[in-house]
């Protein structure tokens, strides 16, 4: 699964890896989260370009959550994306991801070099009477998870290597489909970060700093009282209440 990332590409890397041209007044993105707007690439004739669009995809039913990821095993057989697979690839441009091992226990993954990567990923329109949800939106296809990676959660975004960015783009779904494959865990590195980037609201670049020495082990006194059962109080005569 992903479900935050970071994205901090300046528009002169952006240029640099991409070829595009960013005309927006482009901020680094350290918390971006599902239903909000980031920066994609997409083509766009001969060329490719750098556009906004919202993260997730409103679900048909009533009550579910936003589409915001599509896996790579399946992604051609569902009617929601296969369209968007064979002929509106996109790829978004990402410093790393967030993760979850367990609840307030998150990881920020990232490139070995701590570069830019690019997140396979389909564009797709929402319409409708609700002018808010209306417009260009994506999901971030996903794969197994790689290697240790697994011990962090079962899913990975589908991280393109560099040399295959063009192709994914311009290339047709036989060859998009030969991309489909996970990015070996040893390209990557992770480390834990502090729960706040739990919180949408936050975005700044503290979410990625790892937790150093101190706060971890502050975390797992705190962890470990916590699973400690409490002791029942005691009458003074060493008797154990009666009603406890």
């Amino acid at each position: 699964m992903c479900g935050r990332f970071s994205s901090t590409a300046s528009p002169e890397e952006l240029m640099r890896l991409f070829g595009v041209t960013v005309l927006e007044n482009l901020q680094p993105r350290w918390n971006v989260a599902p239903s909000q707007s980031a920066l994609v690439i997409r083509q766009s004739g001969l060329q490719a370009e750098a556009v906004s669009a919202c993260w997730g995809l409103p679900p048909v039913r009533q009550g579910r959550s936003l589409l915001i990821n599509a896996r790579m095993e399946t992604v051609t057989e569902k009617p929601t994306f296969r369209d968007a697979f064979a002929t509106r690839r996109c790829i978004i441009p990402a410093s790393g991801w967030y993760e979850w091992s367990a609840p307030k226990t998150p990881w920020h993954v990232q490139l070995a070099d701590g570069g830019v990567m690019g997140f396979a990923g389909l564009m797709l329109r929402s319409g409708g009477s609700n002018t808010r949800l209306d417009g260009d939106r994506f999901v971030v296809m996903t794969s197994a998870a790689d290697g240790d990676l697994a011990s962090i959660h079962h899913r990975q975004p589908l991280v393109l290597p560099e040399e295959s960015w063009q192709t994914w783009l311009t290339g047709d779904a036989g060859a998009a489909q030969a991309l489909c494959v996970a990015r070996p865990a040893d390209a990557f590195n992770w480390y834990r970060v502090a729960p706040a980037v739990g919180r949408v609201a936050e975005d700044h670049p503290g979410l990625v700093t790892p937790l150093d020495d101190a706060a971890l082990a502050a975390e797992a006194a705190t962890a470990s009282d916590s699973n400690t059962p409490k002791s029942k109080d005691r009458s003074p005569d060493g008797q154990g209440d009666l009603f406890g």
